[in-house]
């Protein structure tokens, strides 16, 4: 057994500090990529890209968007604690971060194996139905519920999304029979809601805000701290009484955990440089997305932390599975 003098222990230790704070000076000296686990021109991708644009002017270096799509949102996520802890690869988490090792075997952990940089953004939605349902409020379509169980369908863009979470959150915490009908995404399901043939629908939104000033839809309640500029009248589900409710969807850049703290706070302050950018919070708002109080890297940890306890509860008391 090598045994190590306090010295020998303390030098190796400057040592190490020295060499970590040498690459954190250097930090940034070659092309940065930022993984995507959802196809390209999606929302993930654009704010990705948002957010990209103008923290590459800052940092003086290329920002690589590339999308790799594939294992129900794992396959990109898998390949950060495989490369070196050094901020040239980081990757747009979203709520899946947190939710897919709840539904499927991954080859990492959510919470420890990743460190979180900055919180880019959360994305709105709006609760809709088809204006034959006879209801105008989030309230009355839970009521309608309870008096018709297994009468109503609601839009499943996919098994672990926000929108799906949101609409198994509500239909768990009041004991609603409603049946999911999957889709592969929103889009495909929008002329079955439009048509009639679902009543209920989570919707993005951009998307939502289309058809309910066309008349086609009819909103409820947003999925969101405040009301949209767009939907005055319209409350937030806090406002309705359903905060218990609510699914944040958030967007955060993440590193490989072990990353040096200087290169983190390097692409921290970088991020909320380039939210102040009054272009990026305009491409951000036509995504349907707002720009929350800045959290610090240990405070996105935190809120990691509690979504992976609450969604844990929801998938095992919902019995949510894994697509196929």
């Amino acid at each position: 057994m090598i045994r190590l003098t306090r010295r020998a222990t303390l030098g190796a230790a400057t040592a190490l500090a020295l060499t970590q704070g040498a690459r954190a000076q250097a930090y940034p000296n070659k092309p940065i990529r930022i993984l995507v686990p959802f196809p390209a021109g999606g929302i993930v991708d654009i704010v990705t890209r948002a957010l990209a644009d103008p923290m590459q002017a800052d940092l003086g270096q290329t920002i690589v968007v590339e999308p790799k799509p594939g294992g129900n949102a794992t396959l990109a996520t898998a390949m950060i604690p495989q490369l070196p802890a050094d901020g040239y690869n980081s990757v747009m988490a979203t709520i899946s971060h947190v939710v897919a090792p709840l539904l499927q075997p991954v080859p990492y952990d959510p919470l420890t194996d990743f460190q979180p940089v900055a919180l880019a953004t959360v994305a709105t939605a709006v609760a809709t139905v088809n204006p034959s349902l006879p209801v105008k409020t989030l309230k009355e379509l839970v009521d309608y519920a309870k008096a018709n169980p297994g009468k109503l369908n609601y839009l499943n863009p996919g098994n672990g999304s926000s929108l799906h979470l949101s609409t198994e959150l509500l239909k768990n915490e009041y004991k609603l029979d409603i049946t999911a009908v999957p889709y592969r995404g929103v889009p495909p399901g929008v002329p079955d809601l439009l048509e009639g043939r679902l009543e209920v629908g989570w919707l993005p939104t951009p998307l939502a805000i289309q058809h309910v000033q066309s008349g086609k839809l009819r909103a409820l309640a947003v999925l969101g701290d405040k009301r949209l500029a767009t939907l005055p009248d319209v409350p937030t589900f806090a406002e309705a009484g359903f905060a218990d409710a609510q699914v944040i969807s958030w967007y955060v850049i993440a590193v490989r955990a072990g990353t040096p703290a200087p290169i983190v706070e390097r692409l921290h302050a970088s991020a909320l440089k380039a939210l102040q950018d009054p272009a990026t919070r305009d491409r951000l708002t036509k995504a349907g997305c707002e720009v929350p109080p800045p959290l610090s890297p240990a405070e996105i940890l935190a809120m990691w932390k509690a979504d992976y306890e609450r969604y844990g509860k929801l998938v095992k008391e919902a019995g949510i599975k894994a697509e196929t």
